[in-house]
């Protein structure tokens, strides 16, 4: 038999072969393009939210907002110019006191209130922190550093305070140096409740640091200026030991914080000795009505000087520029 070989034309055998490559090559490239397509597509980030803090005073937002920057929405609850010390909480802070993840106050009975308004608003996984806490030993601890005050008030109603060691007193921030311990112990607070941008808190902790050391020195530097003969800071509130400490300095208040207290006897008394000793100011925070103790100065040719205790709206606005304005105010009518 003669073998019959049978023969594709070539052109058809070109096509079989190069079919199933075709096929391949296009799969491949529909694919391939699926897959650019997914991976160019923008990942969404959301944007994390500010923390929510709420602080007692403006001070203490001040601090916070140097550490937290735009990390942070801080609400104080005392607004400027009121007194911490008698200040009565509102509905809207009760609302304002829920929102919040992270709740500071000073401690010491300085703004016990705060206590209150959390057990009724506070959410269960707030934290609550004492912007004084490396700064009070046990016996000054929040159930009894005003109540000591107050006792202390009634004995010596008619008499003026003049202090030399402070203790008890929960104004801390009036040394700058102390100020510093305020802002790490916030720095930790925020960190606790926000892990995430602990870098950030930590560098701005540090810049502020500096700033404070800077003001210390600048404090000094101001007052120093002063003969040492009137170095005497005589005020209607009690709030002032801490700077007198840290500076060398008398103080002497008419008052621990309640101004009602004050009776035109101990005015006379302190004024007397003021004239005595060449002091020729007294000094008043805005807050607290200097009335009687501005009337009395002037009937005794004594002047009546301007001095803050916590930051207020204008020129005083923040911690650094209060405590600047007090020392310039100090050697305008001091020296």
């Amino acid at each position: 038999m003669i073998p019959i070989s049978f023969a594709w034309p070539l052109h058809l055998v070109k096509f079989c072969w190069s079919q199933p490559i075709v096929v391949y090559l296009a799969s491949l490239s529909i694919l391939t393009l699926v897959s650019a397509c997914s991976s160019s597509k923008p990942t969404v980030q959301l944007e994390k939210p500010p923390i929510g803090v709420v602080t007692t005073t403006v001070l203490l937002a001040d601090l916070v907002k140097n550490i937290g920057d735009n990390l942070v929405e801080v609400t104080a609850l005392v607004p400027p110019g009121a007194d911490v010390h008698s200040f009565q909480s509102t509905p809207d802070d009760n609302i304002a006191v829920s929102k919040a993840s992270l709740l500071i106050s000073n401690g010491g009975g300085l703004d016990k209130f705060l206590e209150q308004v959390i057990k009724g608003s506070a959410a269960d996984d707030a934290v609550h922190i004492f912007a004084a806490e490396s700064l009070m030993d046990s016996d000054f601890r929040e159930d009894e550093a005003h109540e000591d005050e107050a006792h202390e008030d009634e004995a010596h109603e008619d008499e003026a305070h003049e202090d030399g060691s402070h203790e008890g007193n929960p104004h801390f921030w009036q040394n700058p140096i102390f100020a510093i311990q305020y802002a790490e112990t916030i720095r930790d607070g925020l960190i606790k409740v926000d892990p995430d941008n602990s870098n950030t808190y930590h560098i701005n902790f540090e810049s502020y640091k500096d700033k404070l050391t800077e003001l210390d020195f600048e404090i000094a530097s101001t007052i120093n200026t002063i003969d040492e003969s009137r170095r005497h800071l005589i005020t209607f509130h009690d709030a002032f030991g801490h700077f007198a400490t840290r500076y060398g300095w008398r103080v002497t208040s008419l008052v621990g914080h309640d101004a009602s207290q004050v009776s035109p006897g101990s005015v006379i008394e302190i004024l007397e000795k003021v004239r005595a000793q060449g002091v020729p100011a007294v000094f008043v925070e805005p807050q607290f009505s200097g009335g009687l103790l501005q009337q009395a100065a002037e009937d005794s040719g004594i002047e009546v000087g301007l001095i803050y205790s916590d930051v207020q709206d204008g020129e005083v606005s923040n911690y650094i520029d209060m405590m600047l304005f007090n020392a310039k105010s100090l050697a305008r009518l001091l020296r």
